[in-house]
Parts: structure tokens; sequence; C-alpha cells
């Protein structure tokens, strides 16, 4: 299937977006950008105003792209409800065209218990491993492209079978996650009815001992939510974002939550669950119902500029 979206009058910069670490399936090659979502492949090419495709499947077509690339916002009154400072003013203008994926959740989900402690090439490199393995195929222009595995596909696998992926520690996770999925523990869609609160507390449930999905921190559960569940006020912080908090944003979060993000960042002292807590509750209170938003800006200004 071929199409054309328009683009006129609306920010959007396609290499922004797919290169901003918030999805790991999307390669470029010869000018296009290919990605295997759901259950196909696809390549997009951004000529101007216009967003040019053509999928494998009539599944993907115009209205699953505008809904992939939330297309069907204001967009412009997001950047300005969340224009509250001259830093965040700099990273709008840095990299304005970028804006947040509505990815499928399972895959969104899986992805980022994955990318726990790791860096985006290896991201990737994990990824591709456990779809080549696990993943069904499709032919797109004569060529093979593995799927995303299906939670019944994934939660046959061992931990060794994973481990052997380069999960390494995340294998026990990634499977557990499956199998809360798979056997219907957790049903995903509650996650895009509910709040934000109600959405974090089912995915963190089991990390602190009890509950549901063993291996979901709280940066993991904020990625989730935030880019694949419309809950635009989750405010993911990993080590960029306490870097950028840190230099920028010492007033806002307060003397004490600062002198700890130092710790943190020296290696002297882990971000623990309550500090992450009082952070986002900080961040969210300040940025507002769009925070999510300010959090990838912040993200890709602090990788630019923040760099050891």
């Amino acid at each position: 299937m071929e199409f054309t979206l328009n683009l006129h009058d609306t920010p959007f910069d396609v290499s922004i977006i797919l290169e901003s670490g918030q999805v790991f399936r999307w390669e470029n090659k010869d000018g296009w950008w290919y990605g295997m979502i759901d259950s196909g492949v696809v390549k997009v090419r951004q000529d101007g105003s216009s967003l040019r495709c053509i999928s494998s499947t009539d599944e993907i077509n115009q209205e699953y792209i505008r809904t992939y690339f939330r297309l069907d916002e204001d967009f412009e009154g997001v950047l300005s409800a969340i224009m509250k400072d001259n830093v965040i003013n700099e990273a709008i203008q840095r990299f304005y065209g970028l804006r947040l994926i509505r990815q499928p959740t399972w895959e969104c989900l899986v992805s980022f218990v994955i990318a726990t402690n790791s860096n985006i090439p290896r991201i990737r490199r994990m990824i591709s491993n456990i779809c080549r393995r696990y993943g069904s195929t499709v032919l797109f222009e004569g060529l093979e492209y593995n799927l995303f595995p299906t939670p019944q596909a994934l939660s046959g696998a061992t931990v060794k079978d994973l481990e052997e992926c380069g999960l390494g520690y995340r294998a026990k996770y990634v499977r557990r996650v499956a199998e809360a999925v798979n056997n219907g523990k957790v049903d995903l869609s509650e996650l895009l009815i509910g709040n934000y609160e109600q959405g974090r507390e089912t995915l963190i449930r089991k990390v602190l001992g009890k509950k549901d999905l063993l291996g979901i921190g709280p940066k993991a559960a904020d990625c989730v939510l935030l880019f694949s569940c419309d809950k635009d006020e989750a405010f993911p912080i990993d080590v960029w974002i306490t870097r950028a908090v840190e230099k920028y944003y010492k007033t806002v979060v307060g003397r004490e939550l600062a002198r700890k993000l130092k710790l943190r960042l020296s290696g002297r002292q882990n971000l623990a669950l309550g500090t992450y807590d009082a952070l986002s509750s900080r961040l969210r209170s300040y940025f507002g119902t769009y925070a999510g938003y300010a959090q990838q800006y912040l993200f890709l200004l602090a990788r630019a500029t923040l760099a050891d």
C-alpha cells in the first residue's frame, strides 16, 4: 500500500523522531526509514511537508500512520503548554519537529524492559536478536523482515534461550512479563483506559516484591505509559534526564533532591524509588499535563550537550 500524508502547518521531522530513543526498530536505508510495526513493514520518507509511506500490508494505512506519529493532536498547543523557561525553549527550537510516537503497547513494554541499564545500539541488537529468533517473517520488496515476537512466543522461551540473545539478567524479566501477558494475568488494554497513576501501579506492582510484573522499574513503566498509552504527564528519568535536571532545574526539584542527583551522577548512590517518585512529582507539577513531551526534548538536549 502506498500513500502520502500532508504535514502542512504541523511541526514534524521524521529523522529526529525516529532517532530520539523512543523506538528501536527503524533503520535508515537510501533516504527511506524502514520500520517493522505490528503486522507488517513500512518505509517512510519526508519530502518537505509530505510524508511518503509504502507498507507491506493494508493494515498499515494512512489512518494507522497518522495515529502512530500522533498527527491527530494539537501539537502547537502542546508546545505552548511546556514552554516554561529558556532551557526547554532552546530544546524545542533545536529539535523542532520532535513528536512522541504512539507505539504498540506490547512491543513498547518488552523493549523498555530490555532497555534497562543499556545504550541504544545495544538495545537495538538485543531486540533484533529476539525478533530473529522468535518473530514471524514478512516479505517486503523481496527481503525478509522479522516482526516483533508475540507474548506466546516469548513466554515459550527459556531464560537460557533469551540470555543467548544477549539479554543477560534482563532475560528472566522478559520471560516473566511475557508469561504475565500471555496467561492473562495482565491486560495491557487496561493501561489505555486508566489514568497515569493506575497504569504506573499496574506496571511496577511486582518490582517491590509482591506484585505483577517483576522487572518493570519506574523508569521503564513511565516510558511505556508515555510512548504507547497517551499518559503524557509521565516523566521517565534516566541518566540523561538526571544530568539535565541537576544542571538546569535544581530550584525546581529543591536542594535535597538536587544533592541526591549529584550523588547519583558521581556513582556514589543509586536513584532510590522514593527519590525517583519525588523527582517525577516535582517535574510533572512544573511542566504540567504534557510533562512527557518536555522530558523528550530535554533528553535530546542532554545527549547533545551534556555528554561526558
